[in-house]
């Protein structure tokens, strides 16, 4: 008679233990998105309340929506969505199928004649700690290699006869500012010695400016891990990028152009050498130095330069200093590619998230809680206390909390929030992303005060959203050709040299070659990568590369000539020189704030992040940062130390 009581505690013991209910949906299945999920996971799992870490699992589930397929053990949560591009036949990406006109994650690899070939981002810093973590992880999936399939031995080994060797900064009609493919005559200890002297005799002073403030912003980045990770001071809770920069001492690199950036760095500046009418004092003066030793170059105006135009097509007026900084970053340290794709961290990260959950003692028995679907998420509404996500008609269930990891201009979604008077759930109105303000024309501050807190939202308005949030992303184009032959005369190389691996340009040559990078993945193969504005015509490729040239692939971010690709894609986002630098907060929506609830749903934006610099790791941290609200608002974690301000920082 005593076993029933006995069990009926147990029932609700394993019920307490089980999942509070919280349902998350991600929308977004790229870095930012699966990198969010895997966080959420260590916080649901191994949060820390009061400074007591115990393993918790009070996530129901997280959906991760995208319009790519699922990888590979999530196929059996959705099936596949429509896609023109479903023949076996052609070739495809890691995120093909998918819809047409939609470019889908920007970390996306493909694999031709058995080599693999990154679409968009193509390298990682090892000292890029997140994405180290992730990796490290996940040790028998996630391996390092050569990046962009650049083998180590032709530094250690010599090359073989013919290869290409090194980078070159092309200026345009047959000119180039720097080569270093000549070295590759020289053996490897030579080649070890010369080229770093080179480099330094041609940019003296400046080598070392610019090296100081990079080694400045690692040092601050190093900063941004530890505040990352402590979830025990509410301080280290960021709600917005630039709150998070400031904490660090990056925010004004953030607001400035890059070119004004280094001009208060030191760096010299010769305007001959970038699309400008007028030439500065240095650049025209008699008493330049520079222009009397043999060998001199403006790294400002090639190197950097040609460093910002290959990974964010923009040169330096376009470039904040962050980003100009973070572009420059990886010349200080070892650089890598995941093995088999940097796709792989995706993958990883979700199926890392839902391992934590089977392997926990407190979870494994309960049901899986990390789902993956391919589909296109086109309308979100709150009615307050939760959120409720519709593909085209069809509803995917509501939701307590939603993450959008997509940029907001490129995701096409209708973002609604239903009357708030609760007379007719059926009227609707935008949700106010840039948050609400009252109108307060000729109020005093008590009035403004009353109508701010309004309980049913009919005198608070929409905040214009920032120029972040609105304006186009860069367009680029991914080529893959075969059986190519780099035209040496096309460039005014000599046929008795070896041709550079690596062909940057400067301001000049982008404009007068119409790329931005092109890239020589095997000779042997004919297989060459290029990177331009606009799609590459016919008569253009056949300059390059001769008429037996095979186009392989192409891959549009943002650019050629179909309109839905210019609308709602791109490569990275447009910095404007600073000035679009002032970004959406972290938490886009606060029903509970909006309709002064105690509770309620919540929508917030991993990508805001994007508004100051973009890279792998930013996604990450701009992830990590947004899992941390997320978990302290359903008390998965919780700061036990506050102060006043992070300024303190």
């Amino acid at each position: 008679m005593e076993i029933f009581p006995i069990l009926l505690y147990l029932l609700v013991l394993l019920q307490a233990t089980d999942s509070k209910g919280y349902r998350i949906a991600v929308i977004g299945g790229g870095v930012s998105g699966s990198f969010v999920t895997k966080y959420l996971s260590d916080y649901d799992v191994h949060g820390a309340v009061d400074g007591k870490e115990s393993e918790r699992c009070l996530v129901d589930e997280i959906v991760v929506y995208d319009v790519s397929p699922p990888p590979p053990g999530f196929s059996d949560d959705e099936q596949s969505i429509h896609s023109d591009n479903n023949n076996d036949d052609v070739l495809k990406s890691s995120s093909d199928p998918r819809p047409e006109n939609w470019q889908g994650s920007r970390v996306s690899a493909i694999t031709i004649k058995d080599t693999v070939i990154e679409l968009g981002a193509s390298i990682v810093y090892d000292g890029n700690q997140l994405v180290v973590e992730m990796m490290n992880g996940d040790p028998d999936n996630l391996v390092k290699d050569d990046p962009m399939g650049t083998s180590k031995k032709e530094e250690e080994e010599g090359i073989y006869i013919g290869e290409p060797y090194g980078f070159g900064i092309y200026h345009g009609n047959k000119e180039w500012l720097l080569k270093t493919n000549s070295f590759a005559k020289y053996p490897s200890f030579l080649r070890k010695m010369l080229i770093p002297i080179t480099f330094l005799w041609r940019y003296n002073f400046d080598y070392f400016r610019l090296q100081h403030a990079v080694k400045r912003a690692v040092h601050a980045f190093d900063i941004v891990y530890g505040l990352l990770n402590d979830t025990k001071h509410e301080l280290t809770y960021f709600d917005s990028p630039m709150e998070l920069w400031g904490a660090i001492g990056l925010r004004t690199a953030a607001a400035v152009s890059f070119h004004d950036l280094l001009d208060g760095l030191g760096l010299y500046r010769d305007e001959r050498l970038e699309m400008q009418q007028e030439e500065t004092t240095d650049s025209k003066s008699w008493w330049n130095w520079r222009q009397w030793l043999p060998g001199m170059g403006c790294m400002r105006s090639e190197l950097v330069t040609a460093m910002t135009i290959n990974t964010y097509n923009a040169d330096l007026n376009e470039m904040n200093g962050l980003v100009g900084l973070v572009s420059y970053v990886p010349s200080s340290g070892e650089l890598f590619s995941v093995k088999g794709g940097n796709n792989k961290l995706i993958e990883s990260a979700l199926h890392q998230a839902r391992r934590l959950y089977e392997t926990t003692s407190t979870c494994k028995h309960s049901k899986q809680r990390i789902h993956r679907q391919q589909k296109q998420i086109t309308t979100v509404i709150s009615n307050g206390d939760t959120m409720e996500l519709l593909s085209n008609e069809e509803s995917l269930g509501e939701f307590d909390i939603v993450i959008l990891a997509a940029p907001l201009q490129h995701c096409r979604i209708q973002f609604l929030i239903q009357n708030p008077m609760g007379m007719d759930s059926s009227i609707l109105h935008p949700m106010p992303l840039g948050g609400v303000h009252a109108n307060v024309d000729n109020e005093d501050d008590a009035d403004i005060a009353r109508r701010m807190t309004n309980e049913h939202g009919d005198l608070v308005f929409a905040v214009p959203l920032p120029s972040s949030a609105t304006s186009p992303y860069t367009s680029v184009v991914t080529t893959i050709v075969s059986n190519a032959t780099i035209n040496a005369s096309h460039f005014g190389l000599d046929n008795n040299e070896p041709l550079p691996r690596t062909i940057l340009v400067s301001e000049r040559g982008k404009m007068l070659e119409g790329i931005t990078t092109l890239r020589v993945i095997s000779a042997q193969k004919g297989l060459i990568k290029i990177f331009s504005e606009e799609e590459l015509s016919l008569e253009h490729r056949n300059k390059m590369f001769g008429s037996y040239h095979i186009i392989e692939y192409v891959q549009i971010w943002g650019g050629g000539n179909n309109r839905e690709h210019s609308r709602y894609g791109g490569a990275t986002p447009s910095f404007a020189g600073g000035r679009n630098s002032e970004s959406l907060p972290f938490l886009l929506y606060d029903s509970s704030t909006h309709l002064s609830k105690s509770d309620g749903a919540a929508l917030y934006y991993v990508n805001a992040i994007e508004s100051s610099v973009a890279a792998i790791e930013i996604s990450a941290i701009g992830a990590k940062s947004v899992a941390k609200l997320v978990a302290r608002r359903l008390g998965l974690v919780s700061p036990v130390a506050v102060r006043s301000s992070h300024d303190e920082l």
